[in-house]
């Protein structure tokens, strides 16, 4: 194995390394983890928003209407997954009050 394989490999494991999936959803769910996303990032928490797209589907649609096709991860650094989930339930008890 070549030394840029291994490297890349190390790379590969260690930069998902930090990074926890806390919501998956796809269709109109994926809407909602969209605006907790967002939610997320105003209160400076550092996550990221992944759109992969079904099984069998092959490459992710931009199109509006594929958005059942797609699922949407929303992926919050192991440093801030406590404090993500605290707000995430203040975010839920807001939108149950709407």
């Amino acid at each position: 194995m070549s030394l840029a394989v291994i490297l890349l490999v190390a790379w590969a494991v260690l930069r998902g390394k930090g990074w926890k999936t806390l919501l998956v959803g796809s269709g109109d769910n994926a809407e909602d983890i969209e605006a907790k996303y967002a939610f997320l990032k105003t209160n400076n928490i550092k996550c990221q928003l992944k759109s992969e797209a079904a099984a069998g589907m092959g490459i992710a649609h931009t199109d509006p209407s594929a958005k059942g096709r797609t699922t949407v991860k929303l992926n919050v650094h192991k440093n801030d997954l406590e404090r993500a989930m605290l707000l995430l339930d203040e975010f839920d008890k807001q939108s149950l009050l709407l």
